[in-house]
């Protein structure tokens, strides 16, 4: 009934007396809407498709905050692609001072396939660039960037919007010095300051009309930011030393947004070569050597580092893998709970030293219990940072214990060296205008800042209280340790003979 009556109702009429219905009719068909995009997993979705990326990734949220999950298992037989970006799709930029006789032809070529696909970079921009002087080349690519997400083609002005903005960039650069002074660490602070005066010399003198639109001294700040914390370095060229070699920075849409872990949490290495459309293999030599690029045939790529068991596994990488977190704060603006590459200064003059004994301390907190199976991981790697400051050994270092045997005299060495240790870390410790428990009570409060940087800050100088108490509480129980085993010796000696 209801059908009918729909079927049999006049048709509206214009004032012009032609039917609504008539004039629609008359007009083109248009194809069916695409449903929106409603969730930011959809959305990244959208965009991997949009961008012609080979996945098989998701955008997800973990402990590291948001990063990269599997969408199922991989790398079980063989190592297996997760991500593959396509060169023409990347920034790639010459950085650093340019080598008198290359001509960066490579580079050229790349830069050449990305404004095929993309937007003509702006002359000026590209002058700098290929520039033998390095401060204008790390300006050419801040501004290309810049170009990228305002008038760079609908990948990268899509991509603009995944970046971080200002606020949400934990960096040097952008950071209130409220906020640096909230890292209690007064390298971070003159690291920054200098930065930004650098920052500043480079604005004032920055030529108008290089960047669509205007540049605040806060833009070029985000854009050094986003290079200095994304950007992979690499190098290509068919002739390393020669006429065509040039050291790059690539800026990998996606693959940035991998997080940094451990070395022994990494789950995935990132690469960048060519590519047949499967991966690197066979290829990887076609770009580092200037090879054929037309097409987007170069990538840049995840790989798996280990199997991955299945789907919403986290795709993590190591930025670098050395790194302390003064350098991860000062480079990136994180932290890591537990830095294995952490070191905090011994005591030493040009004629003695406070060192320990490797085999000893490592056997000692291993007897006493602070290092076992049931140890935490991030405590883990807090006692191997003690370690490798008491013992004096660089991050990755490989070193074979020493005999963890002392006769009496080295024992008694030992005890002295410990404690001279445990009290300067004492007075680092005490050094700093905040406890560590006042610093976690804060922490706990959630406060608000003015930029991510406030809470990474907190975050860094909690890192750093927890391992000088850790390596405290270290140093005191390997002092017993010698304390006891010295004493079950002596009351070993003291027995009759034959009970010993």
């Amino acid at each position: 009934a209801m059908a009918t009556a729909s079927t049999s109702r006049a048709a509206p009429h214009t004032a012009s007396g032609t039917s609504r219905a008539g004039s629609r009719a008359s007009r083109p068909r248009c194809p069916p809407r695409r449903a929106l995009a409603t969730t930011e997993p959809e959305a990244f979705n959208e965009f991997i498709k949009s961008a012609s990326i080979r996945s098989r990734v998701e955008l997800g949220y973990g402990d590291n905050g948001r990063g990269l999950f599997t969408t199922g298992p991989a790398g079980w037989k063989e190592i297996e692609l997760l991500l593959e970006v396509p060169l023409d799709v990347c920034i790639v930029a010459p950085v650093g001072d340019g080598d008198a006789v290359s001509e960066d032809i490579t580079a050229r070529k790349i830069v050449e396939s990305w404004e095929r696909r993309n937007a003509t970079v702006p002359e000026g921009i590209k002058t700098m660039m290929f520039s033998k002087s390095g401060e204008d080349r790390e300006l050419g690519v801040a501004l290309w960037l810049l170009f990228a997400v305002r008038e760079g083609g609908k990948v990268w002005e899509a991509y603009g919007k995944w970046l971080p903005k200002k606020r949400e960039l934990p960096s040097l650069l952008l950071a209130t010095s409220d906020e640096l002074a909230m890292t209690q660490n007064e390298a971070i602070v003159r690291q920054a300051a200098f930065l930004k005066a650098e920052v500043r010399r480079i604005f004032d003198g920055l030529a108008p009309g290089l960047v669509p639109g205007s540049v605040t001294f806060e833009d070029l700040c985000w854009a050094f930011a986003i290079v200095k914390s994304r950007a992979i370095a690499a190098e290509v060229g068919a002739n390393p030393g020669g006429n065509d070699d040039t050291a790059v920075a690539v800026l990998a849409p996606c693959v940035d947004m991998a997080n940094h872990v451990d070395a022994s949490k990494v789950t995935a290495l990132k690469k960048i070569g060519a590519s047949d459309g499967g991966g690197l293999r066979g290829a990887y030599w076609r770009v580092i050597t200037g090879g054929n690029i037309e097409g987007g045939g170069g990538s840049c790529c995840l790989e798996t580092n280990r199997p991955l068991a299945a789907k919403g596994e986290e795709i993590t990488i190591s930025y670098v893998p050395a790194a302390d977190n003064l350098e991860l704060m000062m480079s990136y603006g994180f932290a890591l709970r537990g830095n294995r590459n952490d070191r905090i200064n011994i005591p030493m003059t040009d004629t003695t030293s406070s060192r320990l004994r490797l085999g000893a301390l490592r056997y000692a907190l291993e007897d006493v219990g602070l290092m076992s199976a049931a140890t935490k991981e991030e405590d883990i790697r807090r006692l191997i940072a003690i370690v490798g400051s008491a013992c004096i050994i660089p991050p990755g270092a490989n070193i074979v214990d020493d005999d963890w045997e002392l006769s009496a005299e080295d024992a008694e060495r030992q005890v002295g060296n410990a404690q001279t240790i445990a009290e300067a870390w004492e007075d680092e410790l005490d050094a700093f205008p905040t406890t560590l428990e006042a610093d976690e009570e804060l922490l706990e409060s959630n406060a608000k800042y003015d930029t991510a940087f406030g809470r990474a800050a907190l975050l860094f100088r909690i890192e750093r209280k927890r391992l000088l108490t850790a390596g405290i509480d270290a140093m005191y129980e390997y002092i017993n340790w010698l304390y006891a085993d010295s004493e079950e010796e002596e009351s070993s000696d003291s027995l009759p003979a034959g009970m010993a």
